[in-house]
């Protein structure tokens, strides 16, 4: 099912509306859902063309380019580089457009396909060439250098994202919300693994058969993408382990792993570029001797999840022994797994709330702050230094006035004075928290149904 990328879709035709040529550079992680976008982008355009390259040598590269640009004729293959991409133009009426897919690939053994990057400069046909990666790293570390002076054509950039969690409500029509924020906290926002969740199913047996069963898809989908974005997988299989399993200091790494704090912070640096993991730093300069330093997480919801209970029971799962490491390694942690990433969502929640105006600010700095005693889930402050703190709670009791004075205490730890308050429920509310914040305008309940 393909949801739309409506700003990534207009600015596609944007490009292709403008009067000269355009050389556009789409990536993001595979399964990200370029192609879909593509599909969708190329629809009703007659002088489109698309090729997804190969892992191959230069001279099969073009010969298979040549197939799919020239379908059918026989001369085809005997056409020079410069004299296909020349005849691509001058036989269509209206503006060309030129897919060329996982396009590390193709320079990574020849550069002779750089020539249809020659079309930018046609003076009286205007061309759009779209080049696409699933390679982060390459895209933002090396394409530049591999282009040479054509990439001062770039006329755009446009990066995939994860799905929001409004796009996970309108993939999923039949589920609830609370069904929506496990699905989210679990796979997290890849396209092509939303395709693998079936709504018929309970969250239970879209677990065992997504993620545990060893002839899944999924199975085995993080090693192959750290495969393809990085080297020694060895290194970052065992820093991502540890830091899912809770490890989030470097001196904790450094203790857990072996690996000096020099080396822990190269690797993390990596991850933290492929927005695979986050560094956590306290909003503002207020609180910092009561705050916990140098925290990191992983940001990526299917990996964490992943590395936190695929990963180590391997050999179990091989075994196919899916009911017990379910039982066993799962189901007893999975909801206070799925509350971090809860306050993600509530968080979420309240930035469109921002946007539409309908806080009582205008809000501009988010984070979450990290306490020796516990965590504000939710921060942020306008630009007249309101404060707003959110506690987001995932469990099956009611939120209790407890609850309340506890988020009271840990903002007087982080030495804010809150104006405002909300807090998050899975389940719902007592009466005496209700009666406690009837009428006021600084304490706001939020339960699912709200979302």
């Amino acid at each position: 099912m393909f949801v739309k990328r409506v700003a990534e879709l207009k600015l596609l035709e944007e490009q292709y509306a403008s009067i000269g040529s355009n050389l556009v550079i789409l990536y993001g992680r595979k399964g990200m859902g370029k192609t879909s976008l593509l599909t969708e982008f190329l629809s009703g355009k007659k002088a489109a063309y698309y090729y997804e390259g190969m892992e191959c040598e230069d001279h099969l590269q073009f010969q298979l380019l040549r197939q799919q640009l020239i379908k059918g004729e026989e001369s085809a293959p005997t056409l020079d580089n410069a004299r296909l991409f020349s005849e691509l133009i001058t036989e269509e009426a209206e503006k060309v457009v030129l897919v060329l897919d996982e396009f590390h690939y193709i320079l990574k053994n020849g550069s002779s396909i750089l020539e249809a990057l020659q079309l930018l400069g046609h003076p009286n046909k205007p061309v759009m060439i779209v080049l696409c990666s699933s390679s982060i790293r390459w895209v933002e570390n090396e394409m530049l250098e591999s282009l040479s002076g054509y990439a001062s054509y770039i006329t755009a950039y446009m990066k995939l994202k994860d799905f929001t969690f409004v796009d996970f409500v309108n993939r999923f029509p039949v589920s609830s919300v609370e069904t929506c924020i496990y699905i989210n906290s679990i796979l997290g926002g890849i396209p092509e693994y939303l395709d693998a969740w079936q709504e018929s199913q309970s969250v239970k047996d879209n677990i065992k058969t997504i993620l545990l069963n060893k002839n899944s898809g999924l199975n085995n989908a993080p090693q192959q993408f750290l495969k393809l974005e990085l080297r020694e997988p060895a290194v970052y299989n065992t820093i991502l382990y540890y830091l899912a399993m809770g490890n989030r200091k470097l001196n904790e790494l450094h203790a857990r792993t072996g690996y000096s704090r020099a080396k822990i912070s190269v690797y993390i640096k990596n991850l933290i570029q492929l927005d695979i993991v986050e560094k956590l730093v306290p909003l503002g300069d207020e609180g910092r001797e009561n705050a916990q330093k140098g925290l990191y997480r992983i940001k990526d919801n299917f990996l964490c999840f992943w590395y936190r209970f695929v990963f180590p029971n391997t050999s179990e799962l091989m075994l196919g022994r899916i009911d017990k490491v379910y039982d066993q390694c799962i189901a007893p942690y999975l909801d206070q797994y799925i509350g971090e990433y809860f306050a993600d969502v509530c968080t979420e929640f309240l930035k469109l709330m921002n946007l539409h105006n309908r806080l009582p600010a205008n809000f501009m700095w988010w984070d979450r702050w990290y306490g020796k005693n516990g965590t504000i889930d939710i921060m942020a402050q306008s630009a007249d230094k309101k404060t707003l703190i959110g506690r987001c709670l995932w469990d099956e009791a009611n939120v209790m006035p407890q609850d309340y004075l506890s988020l009271l205490a840990l903002a007087e730890e982080a030495k804010v004075i809150p104006d405002y308050c909300y807090l998050f429920s899975k389940k719902g509310f007592s009466d005496e928290l209700r009666q406690m914040t009837e009428g006021r305008d600084d304490i706001h309940l939020i339960g699912l149904v709200d979302f």
